[in-house]
């Protein structure tokens, strides 16, 4: 009995032995690693609203198995729809070296197909398109690149800020500002970021631009009420993006008065 085990087994292992040596290199590659076609698109882009007329977008193709164009599709936060935006020719050039491609994007273009509407102010916050890519080889497969890119929405003052300003207490009397801050938008012409040096207790302050003259409206943004300083200037330079803005809170002593300059970074 142990001797026909015995014979059983060895009979199975040659004929595993025997497979395994009939089988080359590329057997044992996976199909993503034969069908070649990578692509290296730019990873994110924000679409800053009433600010971005146009914006490139670029991808690298990688020496490698020839591929003849790539196709670009796109889509939309909550969409179900993805439509074929463009084909962009390559030509086979890979071959020999790695080929750098740009293409160019208007509103008008990432709307196009997707139902959207044609005011872009209306747009949520947060919200993005997301562009996908696929490579068509010289044999005529189609491949799916797996890096795509994202092209958020966000508004032109939105972003990181050196902050340098003085904080005046009623009572404890001025104390420096000089620190990074972060403006996050919440529409075309808003955003909310930390208050003085008072943002890790919990105080924010929303800036709102008017978009004709460029003078900041200073409100409160979660729980604590804040208001411009009467009488002092509060407003964005369009030349440099620097926010003047001097804002204040009102405690049981009286008021709290925060005197910034926010400085793009």
């Amino acid at each position: 009995m142990k001797r026909t085990i015995f014979s059983a087994l060895s009979l199975m292992l040659g004929v595993f032995m025997f497979v395994s040596c009939e089988l080359t290199y590329d057997d044992l590659m996976t199909a993503d690693v034969k069908t070649g076609g990578m692509l290296d698109p730019t990873g994110g882009v924000p679409y800053k609203l009433g600010g971005t007329p146009n914006f490139d977008v670029s991808f690298t193709v990688g020496k490698g198995p020839g591929v003849q164009a790539v196709e670009i599709y796109r889509t939309y936060t909550g969409k179900t729809v993805t439509v074929l935006d463009q084909t962009v020719d390559v030509g086979l050039a890979n071959v020999t070296d790695a080929v750098t491609k740009t293409v160019n994007y208007t509103y008008e273009e990432l709307i196009a197909g997707l139902g959207m509407p044609e005011d872009e102010s209306v747009l949520v916050i947060g919200d993005a398109w997301t562009l996908s890519y696929k490579s068509v080889m010289e044999d005529g497969r189609k491949v799916d690149v797996a890096s795509k890119t994202t092209i958020t929405v966000a508004n032109k003052y939105a972003g990181y800020y050196q902050c340098v300003g003085v904080f005046s207490h009623p009572t404890a009397g001025d104390r420096p500002i000089n620190e990074e801050k972060y403006l996050t938008p919440i529409d075309a012409n808003s955003c909310w970021g930390p208050a003085g040096d008072l943002g890790g207790s919990g105080y924010f302050v929303k800036f709102t631009v008017n978009p004709v003259d460029n003078t900041v409206t200073c409100s409160k943004w979660d729980v604590i009420e804040m208001s411009n300083v009467p009488g002092e200037p509060n407003y964005w330079d369009p030349a440099t993006g620097v926010f003047h803005v001097s804002y204040q809170y009102i405690g049981g002593t009286g008021p709290r008065i925060m005197r910034e300059t926010w400085t793009p970074n």
